[in-house]
């Protein structure tokens, strides 16, 4: 996440299931129905979760610092300070599943370790293409090119440089490789789409684009390319509502675009010709290797949430109750807790105990309710009622209508 002078970051800690990525967009929410302006920042892992979310006007941020993106403050209490969900564990009964959780917990981790060899051998395949068009890349054309789409777009130098942002729009996921298309639509109006089949004259072009936006006094949000973190692929102009955007062989791209340019003609035909062999193999290997990674951290996803389901027990409900100043207290006889309203220790009551199998079959009576046309047996305050009404809530509108025989 950008270090930014002056802001303040609140670093959540806590295990699967705390309930850290709940609760960044909660407080997400909640900023953006009084008008605060929210950035989410969204987890490569899992794209339905958050890593962090920013309030530029507050300047401040909450971001998720457990690993594999493990933060902490560099200057405690003066720019950021830890939050610890793991206050909300029922520790007795973690420990009642820690062979469990550590299994697991391994096995997550070797996942993404697997996933980490396929990913750098599949750059560093690509990285041999990338190296072969670069040998064939008529420089100096596509220079005097950027600087023609600059003097459309950009005024001329006005002694003030523009503000940068870097902002990730794709990753690598579970489901495949993503890019952020409703992100970008959403910032820009002009959608200007580079072709090139391994990305070196886009990222040239787009880098040489990004100097005349910054230097005319533009502010710009760079994305760099992922497996390098340095060469820029796309870059935004809110304030044109302008963007310009690299489609490549690696990335699935799909966006809609204002204009389209094929970047070829910046190439020797010739050489990229006799390297036509090497090109390919390049080209069907890196997306291979690719599709390996994601296969590895779409496994990790399956255990991670394995790893929640341990961890889960009311902890967000409770959690709430603890920031909002309606903590319950308790004493402990042995490691059974009983409730005391002046208790010396804070505890989470555990309202419902249920196994994973119950809640499979739960959620699968639900399913299958717009075909046997059985209401579920949902008594008042059961969990099978909690479940169902969590049910509703994700579910797509239009799943919630089905045909009656009369």
């Amino acid at each position: 996440m950008p270090k930014i002078p002056g802001r303040y970051t609140y670093i959540l800690k806590g295990g699967p299931g705390t309930g850290k990525s709940s609760l960044m967009k909660k407080i997400a929410d909640d900023m953006e129905k009084n008008d605060i302006s929210c950035e989410r920042i969204y987890c490569s892992s899992d794209p339905e979760s958050l890593d962090a979310v920013i309030f530029p006007s507050l300047r401040v941020s909450v971001a998720d610092g457990t690993s594999p993106h493990t933060l902490d403050p560099d200057y405690p209490g003066v720019t950021a300070e830890i939050v610890d969900l793991g206050e909300c564990w029922n520790k007795e009964k973690l420990r009642e599943k820690s062979e469990k959780i550590i299994e697991l917990t391994d096995k997550n981790a070797e996942c993404h370790r697997r996933s980490r060899r396929f990913i750098d051998s599949a750059f560093s395949v690509y990285d041999d293409g990338e190296k072969i068009c670069a040998d064939c890349l008529d420089e100096t054309h596509l220079s005097r090119y950027a600087a023609r789409v600059a003097n459309r777009w950009f005024k001329r130098p006005s002694g003030r440089i523009g503000l940068e942002t870097v902002r990730l729009l794709e990753a690598i996921t579970p489901r495949g490789c993503l890019f952020m298309s409703e992100t970008a639509m959403s910032l820009c109006d002009k959608r200007i789409v580079f072709e090139d089949d391994f990305g070196v004259a886009a990222s040239k072009l787009i880098g040489e684009l990004r100097a005349y936006a910054l230097a005319s006094g533009f502010s710009v949000i760079s994305s760099p390319f992922i497996g390098d973190g340095k060469s820029i692929r796309h870059i935004i102009i809110k304030e044109l509502s302008l963007g310009f955007f690299t489609a490549d062989k690696l990335f699935p791209f799909e966006i809609e675009a204002t204009k389209t340019v094929s970047l070829r003609r910046f190439y020797s035909a010739d050489n990229i010709s006799a390297h036509r062999a090497r090109l390919n193999f390049a080209k069907k290997a890196s997306k291979e290797l690719l599709h390996e990674a994601i296969n590895s951290l779409a496994s990790a996803k399956n255990i991670h949430d394995e790893l929640e389901v341990l961890y889960i027990d009311d902890l967000v409900e409770g959690m709430f109750d603890l920031l909002e100043g309606k903590e319950q207290h308790c004493e402990f006889d042995g490691v059974d807790a009983i409730p005391a309203k002046d208790g010396r220790y804070c505890y989470v009551p555990v309202t419902h105990k249920v196994t994973l199998g119950e809640i499979v079959d739960l959620l699968e009576e639900f399913k299958q309710q717009p075909i046997s046309l059985l209401m579920p047996k949902i008594p008042d305050g059961s969990f099978a009622k909690k479940l169902f009404s969590l049910y509703l809530t994700y579910l797509p509108k239009e799943k919630m209508k089905y045909g009656l025989k009369m």
